[in-house]
């Protein structure tokens, strides 16, 4: 499988995972005692590709090369701050702002791996 399609195609899983943690979220808004649940991906993508960087250098202007076989899982977890009196921790402004956010996100990775696959079906029928 391409690496760059099979990281796109976690990344829109994980932008999936938030989608639901953003409406579960807004959705127990009022609900006392309720901790709002939020997904972690990028930064478990950024520690596994400087974790397994690999690649030797033949000149000091060179790039670090390198690559990594294990794409992360996303993840989601609970919050422990609670912000209102009913010990409810979701703030409406900042989960329907991460909702655009996640929306942009999955609109972008959705065209990014739809080009990719162009430039597969590009090459698989030659430059006619």
């Amino acid at each position: 499988m391409n690496p760059i399609i099979g990281v796109m195609s976690r990344a829109m899983d994980a932008s999936s995972l938030r989608q639901n943690a953003i409406s579960n979220n807004i959705a127990n808004a009022d609900t006392p005692n309720f901790k709002p649940t939020h997904v972690s991906f990028e930064n478990l993508l950024q520690q596994e590709i400087s974790s397994t960087f690999t690649g030797s250098r033949t000149d000091s202007k060179h790039f670090t090369i390198g690559r990594t076989d294990q794409i992360p899982i996303p993840k989601s977890f609970q919050d422990n701050v609670l912000m209102k009196n009913s010990k409810n921790g979701v703030d409406l402004d900042y989960e329907m702002t991460e909702m655009s956010k996640n929306a942009l996100w999955y609109q972008s990775l959705t065209y990014g791996i739809n080009e990719e696959f162009n430039l597969l079906k590009m090459s698989i029928r030659g430059s006619r």
